[in-house]
């Protein structure tokens, strides 16, 4: 009787053990859909240029029904506070390694104009990233240029070495 008393004891300290190691491992990030283009193209030149998408979408359904005006001054700041919120981490770790980028806040994309490999790769650490594609190169309208020294967290900032 004693073996089989220590036996469930033991058991039960393994089970909260795992339980525990469980909650202390982070959880599985999702995996960052990644265009294979961008390797042909980092081959070739080593430096190329990308479009971020972020995973977090703002949430519009608590737009006023009254007018327009209402209506868009609500969805433009949504749109805004999402993009700062989900882009600020990768916004510094890109300010931080001098790689000059846009930042759309109504899309919630960041288009990177150049970055080397080593940069790049670093972005696939960043869970609040979807994507990583080719593509969006044009200047788009909402678009700020700014340069490191003046980039206070704007919603539209580009960021030039």
């Amino acid at each position: 009787k004693t073996y089989s008393k220590h036996a469930g004891l033991a058991h039960f300290v393994c089970f909260v053990v795992f339980i525990v190691l469980l909650m202390a491992l982070p959880p599985v990030a999702r995996a960052i859909e990644i265009d294979p283009e961008l390797e042909e193209k980092f081959g070739a030149d080593g430096i190329t240029g990308y479009a971020i998408y972020f995973r977090a979408k703002a949430n519009l359904s608590e737009a006023p029904k009254t007018g327009w005006k209402e209506q868009s001054e609500f969805v433009n700041k949504a749109l805004q506070d999402t993009a700062n919120q989900s882009q600020a981490r990768v916004r510094s770790y890109l300010f931080n390694r001098r790689v000059p980028y846009r930042s759309l806040w109504k899309e919630n994309i960041i288009i990177v104009d150049k970055s080397d490999r080593d940069t790049f790769q670093g972005l696939h650490y960043f869970s609040e990233i979807e994507a990583i594609r080719t593509g969006l190169k044009a200047e788009p309208k909402d678009s700020k240029k700014t340069e490191p020294a003046n980039t206070t967290g704007a919603t539209t900032t580009t960021n030039k070495p």
